[in-house]
């Protein structure tokens, strides 16, 4: 149980009973945002802990609790399983995190509503392999609903980018 990410954990656990412990000092409307991130981060935290410490030794406490195997044919063992991570994955985490990368700088230059289209197709139509319908529907679909929720619903402007109002100005609109 002494590897990186159960530290990782005990330090969010950390940070998550701080926040929330100052945040029981501020006035009664101002604690709801600290509790709303805190608590639930505290009890995911708190979860992760204790299934850390229940892999510790081996996973001895989940030996107790595998399945048996199904009556009659003996279980074969398949080919030997990859781990989660390493060097095969390292390629398309790469490739999702330029993905990312790409997505916050679209947003910063160009604006939510062009950049969650673009990024949407984009991504739909090269990784998901699909249809240049289902990608135009769904990126369309999700600016109508960002529009909507946003813009007309809660009254909030999304940020519109650093380039697209010296371009909309210099065409005249």
């Amino acid at each position: 149980m002494n590897n990186f990410s159960t530290w990782l954990t005990a330090v969010m656990l950390l940070i998550f009973s701080t926040m929330v412990g100052i945040a029981m000092l501020y006035p009664v409307d101002a604690r709801f945002m600290p509790f709303v991130v805190g608590i639930p981060g505290i009890a995911l935290c708190l979860l992760q802990l204790g299934l850390d410490a229940a892999r510790a030794n081996n996973g001895l406490l989940f030996r107790h609790f595998q399945t048996a195997p199904k009556a009659g044919k003996p279980v074969e063992d398949g080919p030997a399983e990859l781990p989660e991570f390493g060097r095969h994955t390292a390629k398309r985490e790469l490739k999702m995190w330029a993905y990312v990368v790409a997505f916050i700088a679209g947003v910063l230059v160009l604006g939510f509503y062009i950049s969650v289209p673009a990024m949407l197709i984009t991504f739909l139509r090269r990784e998901a392999a699909a249809s240049w319908r289902t990608t135009l529907l769904l990126g369309i679909g999700a600016t109508v609903v960002l529009y909507l929720m946003f813009g007309a619903l809660l009254q909030i402007r999304l940020h519109s980018g650093f380039l697209t109002p010296l371009i909309l100005r210099g065409v005249g609109l």
